[in-house]
């Protein structure tokens, strides 16, 4: 009775929207509900000290259901040697995992920098009896939320029932803290990487982010503020930047996890603004995006400058110009593939300059359905009509709600000319070729539209009748 008291607190909280990181975890999640701590001190305490504060506020209770934001504080610091503080987490039940079949634990902290990117914290699990278990890999992954919290993550290999997180002093010697406010995990996850299960009806915002590189030295750069590129805000951004010197070489990448994986027919609108005065040609060049299932990838990797028409491209070459644009992942026989994620890796060698404290900037990141289908008609310009329809291609997906639809004059303008799937264009009264575009928008809140179809309305000269030849 008392778990399911707390589930049906935590839905209620949930869904009346006053905890805004239920959206980092799935509304199933479980927590544990009890604790121990403890530690060592450097020099047996003569040159160092460790503490855990307020531990039970990191465990799952009546009078404090997780999620919320209280935390127990881990304080670890020496002048020789290395102290530690540590909290071990319990889970309500023993959580069954494999080989086959792991499960991923998610502990969510502050964002401490110096601790995370200095080494100073440590996760594993354990079993009932306290044995230390497998896990898929010894470091754990980091992931970003848009309320700015960061959830570390491993992924037992065999059945466990307590997290660990540990904090060491600074190699440097000094103070090392670290906010714990819980654990969990989802038990109807569709892959390790991601607690959420699968929703038909998503409207495609991601709820976590993640940093990585290739050819840098950690800390010589950084993924500034990488909540902010799924934070709903089309202001606020993420940012590429170096933290030091320039750099000439490497590759800066951030990683969007949607809420479960992809419809068929899915795209990703990607919206992005340069600061760094960049080429926007070498800019476009240098951003590779890649779809991934799980860990795999999935659909061909693309470039930026196949996504970009003369007009955003040329946008794109303004400081802090936003550029939306549209990545729909397909294989090389042009199928749509099923995804859950989005890697965007920066080549900093393509920018033909360094990269420096202002950098590239991610807006926004989302799903939505790819480009309807619509046909071309013709007509001749003494009727001057032409009956244009479109149809979203996800129209057969059980459960997937309704689709509106917009039609434009332009290819990138807000101006609409009509809101109806089926409807007549007129004044078609000049031969030549009139454009429109058409998009379409999933219903639910949040849901953004889908790239346009451009629709050629061919308008022909009508024919002249032969002259009659009259004779006497």
């Amino acid at each position: 009775m008392i778990k399911f008291y707390l589930k049906l607190l935590l839905a209620l909280a949930c869904m009346g929207g006053f905890v805004p990181f239920c959206i980092a975890q799935p509304s199933n999640a479980v927590y544990p509900d009890k604790q121990t701590n403890g530690g060592t001190a450097a020099g047996g305490g003569l040159t160092g000290s460790f503490s855990v504060a307020n531990p039970d506020n990191a465990r799952n209770t009546t009078g404090n259901i997780k999620p919320n934001n209280n935390y127990a504080l881990l304080t670890a610091t020496s002048t020789v040697g290395t102290s530690s503080a540590w909290i071990q987490l319990e889970f309500p039940a023993e959580v069954t995992a494999s080989t086959g079949a792991p499960v991923t634990v998610y502990v969510r902290t502050n964002n401490n920098t110096s601790a995370l990117l200095g080494g100073g914290v440590e996760l594993t699990a354990h079993d009932k009896n306290g044995v230390q278990v497998t896990v898929q890999s010894a470091d754990y992954k980091t992931y970003y939320t848009p309320d700015g919290s960061v959830f570390l993550a491993i992924t037992p290999t065999a059945t466990f029932k307590y997290i660990r997180t540990k904090l060491s002093s600074p190699v440097a010697l000094g103070t090392n803290t670290l906010q714990v406010y819980y654990a969990f995990y989802g038990p109807g996850a569709t892959n390790t990487s991601n607690p959420y299960p699968f929703n038909v009806a998503d409207c495609g915002s991601p709820n976590v982010s993640t940093k990585d590189y290739s050819g840098l030295t950690l800390g010589s750069f950084d993924v500034q503020n990488a909540g902010n590129a799924i934070d709903n805000d089309v202001s606020s951004k993420s940012s590429f930047v170096s933290t030091g010197l320039a750099l000439l070489s490497g590759h800066i990448k951030q990683t969007f996890f949607f809420n479960g994986v992809s419809n068929n027919a899915d795209a990703v609108r990607v919206i992005l603004s340069q600061s760094g005065s960049f080429l926007a040609v070498n800019l476009a060049s240098g951003i590779t995006l890649q779809a991934y299932n799980g860990s795999t990838p999935v659909g061909t990797s693309t470039l930026v400058n196949a996504l970009l028409d003369a007009d955003l491209l040329g946008l794109l070459g303004g400081n802090n110009n936003q550029v939306a644009f549209y990545f729909a992942p397909k294989n090389a026989g042009g199928t749509s593939v099923i995804f859950d994620r989005l890697e965007l890796d920066l080549n900093i060698g393509a920018l033909g300059v360094g990269l420096g404290s202002n950098g590239l900037n991610i807006h926004d990141v989302r799903r939505s359905p790819d480009v309807p289908t619509a046909t071309a008609p013709a007509t001749c310009s003494n009727i001057g009509t032409a009956a244009l329809s479109a149809l979203a291609p996800q129209l057969g997906i059980s459960g997937i709600g309704s689709f509106s639809y917009t039609w434009y004059t332009t290819a990138h303008g807000t101006g609409s000319v009509s809101a109806v799937q089926n409807w007549t264009a007129t004044g078609l009264n000049t031969p030549g070729t009139t454009s429109y575009y058409v998009d379409i928008t999933k219903s639910g809140s949040g849901c953004i539209a889908s790239p346009r179809k451009k629709v050629d309305i061919v308008v022909s000269s009508p024919p002249v009748s032969p002259g009659v030849a009259l004779n006497p």
